[in-house]
């Protein structure tokens, strides 16, 4: 009975799902070839898997994967997604880049809230890619305000967004 109970519990810990940690690492060392041969496509699969347990760093890697098309077919709507999801969980990286990644697929209300974030957290380019959101949304009231604060902060691109848009009567 002894060996019976034993030889379970070897069976069940060689069966069993590697957490999503162990996933993580497995995923990350395919990505890169670290210790294993690289395989991209095994890297996503692991990833995948750490990632619909939750893990932000996952979920952020593979949206990595899904933007670039790397051992995946491209899809920057997933990418999207896994970035919005890790970001949730105040994964900085994630945070740093959803905004910008939804106003490439004109998702403009989500760009806008993650953007927001990202100027007040001191990226120096938020706020004129807020105001070049306003100006698409043909908001130019918010788009001055935006501009300015962009301007404030020495970016030229905003200056010439001012310019061209004739922010100045708004």
């Amino acid at each position: 009975m002894k060996k019976l109970t034993i030889l379970l519990i070897l069976t069940s810990l060689l069966s069993a799902e590697p957490s999503p940690q162990e996933q993580f690492d497995l995923g990350m060392q395919y990505l890169l070839g670290d210790g294993v041969k690289q395989d991209k496509q095994k890297a996503a699969i692991y990833l995948q898997k750490s990632s619909d347990q939750g893990d932000a760093e996952a979920q952020y890697n593979l949206a990595l994967m899904y933007y670039l098309g790397d051992g995946v077919k491209q899809d920057v709507a997933k990418t999207l997604t896994l970035l919005e999801r890790s970001a949730k969980q105040g994964y900085q990286k994630a945070i740093d880049n959803v905004g910008r990644i939804a106003m490439q697929i004109m998702k403009f209300d989500k760009a806008l809230y993650w953007l927001k974030i990202n100027a007040k957290n001191g990226d120096l380019k938020a706020n004129y890619l807020i105001a070049e959101i306003y100006i698409n949304k043909e908001d130019l009231k918010n788009a001055k305000i935006y501009a300015q604060k962009a301007i404030d902060s020495g970016d030229e691109d905003a200056k010439v967004l001012w310019k061209e848009y004739k922010l100045a009567n708004y």
